[in-house]
Order: C-alpha cells, then sequence, then structure tokens
C-alpha cells in the first residue's frame, strides 16, 4: 500500500515554525496518523499540528485551527485545559505530565492524559511544545461507576440507621395526630367545645415540623444516592461538609459516635466537583465512625486554611487506629479490615482518586489521643491565593 503523503495543513504547519525544526515527511506523517494523541503548538501558543487521533476524540478538525492561538479555539469548544498546559510548558520550560479535559464528539467532554515538552530547534533554542497522550474518556467512566457503587454501598450503611432517624419524627407525628383527633371526635359529638387552644396549635406545629424532618432526610439520601455530577463550579468546603454531615447522623447514631463541627467559616472558595467532595466527608466519617470501639467515642471534622495555597480538612476519631502492618494497604482497592458484608474495600481508594482528581493530597497519621487522623488537602484557584493568611 504506498505511504500517503501528509496533508498540506500539516506541510505548512511544520513550515509555519521557521526556527530551524527538521521533521521530515515520514516523521510529520506518523504523527499525522498515529493513534496517540498528538499536538503541536509554536511558543505564542499558535496550533501547528492536531493530529487524526485528536480530531477523531474531540471532532475538532486539524483544518480548522491550524494557524489560530489553541487557547481561542478549544475556548469556542468548551475547555482550554490543553492551551493552557501547554501555554505553561512554553513560559516555564519544564515538562508536565497532566490530566486534562477535551471537547468531545457533540455536547460531550472529553479526558485525556498528556506529557507535555517544549522541542527545540536546529540551533537548540526552545522553538515549540509538543503534547502527546491518550484518551481516558472509557477508563474516566469506568471510575464513574466505582465511585456509584461505592456511594451506594455507604447508602446501605446508612440505610440500617434510617429506622431510627425517621420513627423519632414518625412517633411524634403520630402522637400529635392523636391527640387532636380525639378532640375533633369529641367536638363533633358535641361532648366538648368546638375549640382549639395554644396546646392544640402546637401539636399541629410539631406535626408540620416532623414530616418536614422527614421530607428533608428522604431527599438528601436520595439525592446522595444519584449517579455522581462531573460538574465542576465554586464551592463553600465548610458547606459542603455540613451537607455532607446532615446524612451521615444514622452512621454516627449506630456507632455511638459523638461528632464535633469545627468548620471554619469565611474561607475562600474551592473549584470542585460538589458530589465528589461530598463523597470524600462520608467516606471519611463513616470509616471513623466504624473504627471505633464497642463503647463508642469521637469523630472530629475540621476544615481550615492549610497554607497560601490550600484547603485543609481533617476527620479524627479516637478508635482503635490503623495497626502497622495495614498502614501501607490502606488505599489499597479492596483491602478492609471490616467484617464480610460491611464494606467494599473501596472507600478510601475513592477518596484518593477524588482527591487527586482535585489536585489535592490525602495522608493520614495516627492521633495523640488514640485513633487516626486523615488529612486531605484541596488546592485554591490561583486567584485567591494570598487572599487570606493561612
Amino acid at each position: 500500500m504506498p505511504a500517503r503523503r501528509p496533508d498540506s495543513s500539516q506541510t505548512e504547519a511544520a513550515k509555519a515554525m521557521g526556527t530551524g525544526i527538521d521533521i521530515a515527511s515520514g516523521l510529520l506523517q506518523m504523527m499525522a496518523e498515529a493513534d496517540v494523541l498528538i499536538a503541536v503548538t509554536d511558543l505564542d501558543g499558535c496550533l501547528q499540528v492536531w493530529n487524526r487521533a485528536l480530531g477523531v476524540l474531540t471532532g475538532c478538525k486539524a483544518e480548522d485551527g491550524i494557524g489560530r492561538v489553541l487557547a481561542d479555539w478549544l475556548a469556542e469548544r468548551g475547555t482550554r485545559d490543553l492551551a493552557d498546559i501547554m501555554r505553561e510548558v512554553a513560559t516555564q520550560g519544564e515538562a508536565l505530565r497532566c490530566e486534562v479535559r477535551l471537547p468531545g464528539t457533540g455536547d460531550s467532554i472529553a479526558a485525556a492524559a498528556f506529557y507535555v515538552m517544549r522541542m527545540r530547534g536546529a540551533d537548540g533554542q526552545p522553538a515549540a511544545v509538543m503534547a502527546v497522550g491518550h484518551d481516558l474518556t472509557v477508563l474516566r467512566g469506568l471510575q464513574q461507576q466505582v465511585l456509584h457503587a461505592e456511594k451506594l454501598a455507604t447508602v446501605g450503611q446508612i440505610a440500617a440507621g434510617v429506622a431510627h432517624e425517621i420513627n423519632n419524627p414518625l412517633t411524634s407525628v403520630q402522637m400529635c395526630v392523636e391527640a387532636v383527633l380525639r378532640k375533633g371526635a369529641l367536638a363533633v359529638e358535641g361532648r366538648v367545645a368546638n375549640l382549639f387552644e395554644p396546646h392544640d396549635v402546637e401539636r399541629l406545629r410539631k406535626i408540620q415540623e416532623g414530616a418536614e424532618r422527614i421530607r428533608k432526610f428522604t431527599r438528601e439520601l436520595t439525592t446522595y444516592a444519584r449517579p455522581p455530577g462531573r460538574e465542576v463550579e465554586s464551592v463553600d468546603l465548610s458547606e459542603v461538609v455540613e451537607h455532607a454531615l446532615s446524612f451521615c447522623e444514622p452512621v454516627l447514631v449506630s456507632a455511638k459516635a459523638e461528632i464535633l463541627r469545627e468548620l471554619a467559616a469565611n474561607l475562600p472558595r474551592i473549584q470542585a466537583v460538589r458530589d465528589h467532595i461530598m463523597q470524600v466527608v462520608t467516606n471519611l466519617v463513616s470509616n471513623a465512625a466504624q473504627s471505633l470501639r464497642e463503647e463508642g467515642g469521637t469523630v472530629t471534622v475540621r476544615t481550615y486554611r492549610a497554607s497560601p495555597t490550600a484547603l485543609g480538612l481533617a476527620v479524627s476519631d479516637n478508635g482503635e487506629g490503623i495497626s502497622e502492618q495495614d498502614q501501607t494497604r490502606v488505599f489499597e482497592p479492596f483491602f478492609t479490615t471490616k467484617p464480610a458484608g460491611r464494606g467494599t474495600g473501596l472507600g478510601l481508594t475513592v477518596v484518593k482518586n477524588i482527591v487527586l482528581a482535585h489536585g489535592g493530597q490525602v495522608r493520614f497519621q495516627p492521633n495523640p489521643g488514640g485513633g487516626t487522623i486523615f488529612v486531605v488537602s484541596l488546592p485554591l484557584p490561583p486567584e485567591t491565593i494570598g487572599s487570606a493568611n493561612p
């Protein structure tokens, strides 16, 4: 089969670099037809190469973008992550490995991993930036399914305490309804005056409050059980933590755990997927509660400014702690010390993957008072760094 000649746009791209890079036609053809994702810009961010694999993944045709500023071209299609990374490498010179979002076909968003580096010309000086990568979209889809499975496992643990959470307000509702009904029946029979008294109004108010408590709890549980969203938004970390704690109560009650909140006010907002941060909180709090001894204990949840560039989330308990032989396996998939049927072994793996995907870090350490502290750091967006002292 005769070799295909590189298309004119790619040939012009090689000429357009104009900085002494000698890209032979065979190499150019290989870049154009390779199954891996390849993009090249000049040092000013103008697109020079956008190969076939990238075109298939994104639906963006090379001939529409060659010669344009890559950031502008991608921004028109919903995300400019790759362009920003390539511009950073062009400016700072250090090669980077990264995961980015790309425009997908239709209205979808694709995910890809890239190695981005500067290319040098014949004179040895930086001349262009190349990004070589592979598609992560399918892998991310599988990870979302695992995340959802772990979320449903958490819901199963919470469900054990749902009866307690719902029975309390239901008992109040039932008693108040019976009292008001009895008085109403006597009034209809003419045995008492048909008059409402202050305590009757209070009983109706308790009915309303109990019903609202049930409605709120079931709504939050149902919302949590839905497949996770992937929309990055500006969030208040302390508010998200408080929301997540609102339906951890059954697990805490079952473990005889006292919850202590140390949630800082007026923290800078972070860019995050709300559902995923809630998953981190519920997994860490559930793990902490289940690590307590039979007589119960304390779980403390704290948010704070960890550094000029990051916020911190700490979940600590005064339980049994993590044995030395288990410490190296804490984040290992499917590893669990819980009895059969009480855990999937994916909770902390999911926590680690979510935190890393947000550009953060997670670690654990012994609690001086006994038990364990899990510490999560989440990066602040560049525009808020330096807005407050840590």
